[in-house]
């Protein structure tokens, strides 16, 4: 497993501190989901912007029909 060490401000570690504490999470918990969450909505936008540029030319396709009614 790896270990990092990060730098926060003030404000931002007390924020932190306490949500974790909300939740029932430990720092190194908190920062785990935290990623995790992060890089799970990349992976979902990266498939998205996938799907969306398949379907980029069946929408100007029927756009297209639709302008000519």
């Amino acid at each position: 497993m790896k270990s990092i060490t990060i730098t926060l401000p003030e404000p931002l570690d007390t924020q932190i501190k306490s949500v974790a504490q909300e939740n029932g999470l430990t720092l190194n918990d908190f920062f785990v989901e935290v990623t995790k969450n992060i890089v799970e909505q990349d992976e979902v936008r990266k498939k998205f912007m996938q799907r969306a540029e398949i379907g980029k030319d069946k929408v100007d396709a029927v756009l297209a029909m639709l302008r000519r009614e």
